[in-house]
């Protein structure tokens, strides 16, 4: 592979902005295609493989050069030049790679990899808290699968088309191959990425990008035609619209979050999948919360979380995140389970989940919960946690309540 300098910077700025400035990988990257409008798609595709890898592998590299994290931030060119040894690529004959001795940085990595935190290139803290929950074993082949990129999954909209149609139309009018997935009814695999924009019918919604263990959430609510369904923590839609799909358009479904912009999103996916059933509201304040119908059918609470079980698609949370991060996020999932609780109508149910994998933020959550004074109102009915090395999909925790009182 030959690396071009201007794209060779153009990383190093997403690396530093990521790495250093700790912003969000997938904002960064987009921000990054944006202002860089010269770039191919051939550029492109390699600026984000590169990106990701390199931020995926983040510990192995930067080990392997001898660098320690604090020195990492101040030699981010390297990094991409550590990436290139250990990929067996040549480096270019630039200033900053002539202390890059590959051999070395090769036998240093084949060493390093007998360990699991240097082989998945994760942080102390985060191989300690999935020893403690999963055992040495388990542990080790959740974190292997997920290091693996994320495959690309799509959730058809069954209002408007079945599977096997979408799938025809899909090889047929651009030649995309599919694959169903066992036991995700609605799911199909893509078998490449793909600018969605250009193609006719996610901009009908007939399709929405949903990883396959994340289409198995909203299903937790059993939803109905007729009911009435609260999405506490909406986001940009995903789940809303598949309750929304699950009824066919026929159910009463009110999405809420903090963050208006996040609604807007959700607003727009509205208007192109062409659904009647999902209103939106802002809650900035506890007071919004009050004046709201609380006598819902089903209540999700799909909870703010570390996302340790998206790191397929997000490993930068292995270096955004930490322990006292996490510690901050258990007390803000407590008092959402506290505060959105009492929406639930009797013989309504609660369906909690995270895309954490850790049971501090899932199971442990719900017992204390259940333990607490409005806890009390609620009776557990069944958990799961959805591993990704089980599923080959993103790692999600959910938990069904019913209120009793």
């Amino acid at each position: 592979m030959k690396l071009h300098r201007n794209i060779a910077l153009g990383i190093e700025l997403g690396l530093k902005n990521t790495l250093v400035e700790k912003k969000p990988a997938a904002d960064v990257i987009k921000r990054l295609f944006k202002s860089n409008t010269k770039w191919g798609s051939r550029d492109r595709k390699a600026i984000g493989k590169i990106f990701y890898d390199i931020i995926r592998k983040k510990r192995l590299i930067e080990e392997s050069l001898g660098y320690k994290n604090s020195e990492t931030n101040n030699n981010l060119l390297q990094l991409i030049g550590g990436w290139m040894a250990l990929n067996g690529h040549i480096l270019p004959n630039w200033e900053e790679f002539i202390n890059i001795e590959i051999q070395d940085v090769v036998r240093k990595a084949d060493r390093l990899i007998k360990e699991r935190k240097y082989k998945y290139s994760i942080p102390d803290w985060l191989d300690e808290m999935g020893v403690e929950a999963f055992g040495e074993a388990m542990w080790g082949k959740e974190i292997e699968e997920l290091n693996r990129p994320a495959k690309l999954v799509i959730r058809v909209n069954r209002i408007k088309i079945t599977s096997e149609k979408l799938k025809e139309i899909l090889d047929k009018n651009y030649g995309i191959k599919t694959a169903k997935i066992h036991h995700y009814k609605d799911a199909l695999i893509i078998d490449k990425h793909l600018s969605l924009k250009e193609i006719k019918e996610y901009r009908q919604g007939f399709f929405e990008v949903q990883d396959a263990n994340s289409q198995a959430i909203s299903p937790w609510l059993k939803p109905k035609s007729g009911k009435y369904y609260i999405d506490a923590c909406a986001g940009a839609g995903g789940k809303s619209l598949h309750i929304a799909d699950l009824t066919r358009d026929k159910s009463k479904i009110m999405a809420l979050d903090i963050y208006g912009s996040k609604l807007e999103e959700l607003q727009k996916r509205v208007i192109r999948n062409k659904v009647e059933s999902i209103k939106t509201k802002c809650v900035m304040n506890p007071e919004v919360i009050k004046s709201i119908n609380a006598n819902a059918d089903g209540l999700l609470i799909d909870a703010p979380c570390s996302g340790i079980g998206v790191l397929k698609r997000n490993p930068d949370t292995k270096w955004l995140m930490n322990p006292d991060r996490i510690k901050r996020i258990l007390t803000t999932q407590e008092n959402i389970l506290q505060t959105y609780s009492s929406l639930v109508k009797k013989g309504g149910e609660l369906v909690y989940a995270t895309c954490s994998i850790l049971p501090v933020e899932n199971r442990d959550q719900i017992d204390n919960f259940l333990n607490s004074k409005k806890g009390l109102a609620f009776e557990f009915d069944q958990d799961k946690t959805y591993l990704s090395h089980q599923t080959g999909f993103d790692g999600f925790y959910c938990a069904r309540l019913i209120r009793k009182m």
